[in-house]
């Protein structure tokens, strides 16, 4: 029997982690890195710059270097280039993907999981009477913090635009492509490409925004639309997280409406998702996993349950690369006759 001091140390590191995220999620609300930016300050240069109380602040940042988000100094504080995510004007900030897993929604969904293990009822809708996608069309500020966050997500987009050879792709539809940002990393890296961006209205306005000068250019569309009912025609279509929302009955109609458009000589559907192995657990792709479960009634797929959602949708695996934060790009090809 085991059960020693660092066995007690570790359970005790899982249980307070919720504690711990709070505290990063509200240094991303009081603008913590923002105020750190130009360089270290002391507890009470920040604390008045950010207009709060002194000692609770220091309390924070304590705790925030603990967990190496700022380096204190004997009393002044800088960040560290983990910190600096959650900068609003860094060009990798996850500021707004740590404000919407703070969400008074995702929280109550996830208070809900012994409801969901026990009766198989999504928690999701056992909170909220409603199914996430619903719940998010019908409040345009949960939306717009929705889309967001997702985008703010999306770390491994320039991966995804240089993973896959697109010399021979003269149009892409991004499928469910949320605020754009992957569509953005691949118009900026293949200049000869023309994108379409469909998706659901609510992420409509954030999409246009920052897909707007490829539009202006002529090379980018935003379309509205539901992948559920058909897809415009591409010579490639990309599925980015959008698979794992689903079961495997919807993903695969999704999956053949991405077939059904496709030119008849052929083409290509780019799924971006993380694949879990047949053997080991991958702490981050089996977290977003049990996410999944208790957001959208969807999950992560081993590499064999895609092959099997593919072959049913009149597709074949062509390839596969490791992308960042566990993620892989997996290539899918029609199957003809």
């Amino acid at each position: 029997m085991t059960g020693g001091d660092a066995d007690r140390r570790e359970l005790l590191r899982l249980l307070v982690g919720p504690w711990v995220g709070k505290a990063v999620a509200v240094a991303a609300e009081l603008g913590v890195a923002d105020g750190l930016a130009d360089g270290p300050r002391t507890g009470a240069e920040l604390a008045d710059e950010l207009r709060v109380r002194q000692e609770p602040l220091e309390r924070l940042l304590r705790l925030l270097a603990s967990v190496d988000l700022v380096h204190d100094d004997a009393g002044r504080y800088a960040l560290t280039s983990t910190g600096e995510l959650l900068g609003s004007a860094h060009p990798a900030s996850m500021r707004e993907q740590a404000l919407l897993y703070d969400s008074p929604y995702f929280r109550e969904a996830w208070d809900r999981l012994a409801e969901g293990v026990r009766t198989g009822v999504r928690p999701f809708e056992a909170a909220f009477g409603e199914d996430v996608f619903s719940f998010i069309a019908s409040r345009p500020e949960e939306a717009r913090r929705f889309s967001s966050g997702m985008a703010a997500g999306v770390g491994y987009a320039d991966a995804l635009a240089s993973s896959f050879d697109f010399s021979g792709v003269s149009k892409v539809v991004d499928v469910g492509g949320g605020d754009g940002a992957v569509l953005e990393a691949v118009l900026s890296r293949h200049e000869h490409v023309i994108g379409v961006l469909m998706d659901l209205p609510a992420a409509m306005e954030p999409a246009r925004e920052r897909l707007l000068p490829y539009i202006a250019e002529g090379r980018c569309t935003v379309v509205e639309g539901d992948f559920l009912q058909g897809v415009p025609g591409a010579d490639a279509h990309i599925l980015s997280r959008v698979l794992h929302n689903w079961d495997d009955a919807s993903a695969q109609r999704i999956l053949s409406n991405c077939r059904a458009a496709m030119p008849a000589g052929g083409g290509r559907v780019l799924i971006a998702e993380r694949v879990l192995p047949d053997h080991g657990h991958p702490w981050l792709s089996l977290a977003f996993d049990v996410h999944m479960m208790v957001m959208t009634g969807g999950g992560e797929r081993t590499g064999s349950e895609y092959q099997s959602i593919l072959k049913q949708a009149g597709l074949r695996p062509v390839g596969e690369t490791e992308m960042p934060l566990e993620m892989r790009l997996l290539e899918a090809a029609p199957v003809h006759g």
